[in-house]
């Protein structure tokens, strides 16, 4: 059978146009999770995480974290009454949101508070703490990782 050059073009458009609709039915198939879903909110607010950062290095003594094989151990420095801390804890994964955790802090008596890390998926994290004391906010994170061992 012979083609001619119009049956050419037509079956090159169609396996052009096919390959097309099959690259747009994988990108939306994708998962892509943005950073923050409230970045613009976060942007505008920048400056006060700015002051927290400042707080936070103007302190004698930071956030101590102790990790173990299936806990992590944050104490605090003593600044004033338990009763005066609040503030947050986010595991904040870069692999996907699905996996980020954030605790409500709860100290004890030593200034302390023990987070179970079992629950967590094996990997990197940040742990980002967000709190306050004597009406005063601050802010800090470290990277921590997560062993296989404790995803099974």
């Amino acid at each position: 059978m012979k083609i001619n050059w119009g049956t050419g073009i037509v079956i090159a458009l169609v396996v052009m146009i096919g390959g097309m609709i099959y690259l747009v039915s994988i990108a939306v198939r994708q998962d892509y999770d943005l950073v923050d879903n409230d970045y613009y909110q976060k942007s505008v607010n920048y400056q006060q995480h700015i002051e927290e950062v400042k707080n936070t290095a103007a302190l004698p003594e930071k956030i101590r974290l102790e990790q173990t094989d299936d806990s992590l151990k944050l104490t605090f420095p003593k600044l004033s009454g338990l009763s005066d801390y609040s503030g947050n804890i986010h595991f904040y994964s870069p692999v996907e949101e699905k996996r980020d955790e954030t605790i409500k802090l709860k100290l004890t008596d030593n200034y302390s508070q023990s987070i179970g890390l079992k629950s967590l998926k094996s990997g990197r994290y940040t742990v980002k703490i967000d709190w306050s004391a004597n009406k005063v906010s601050y802010y800090q994170e470290e990277d921590i990782l997560v062993s296989s061992d404790q995803s099974q």
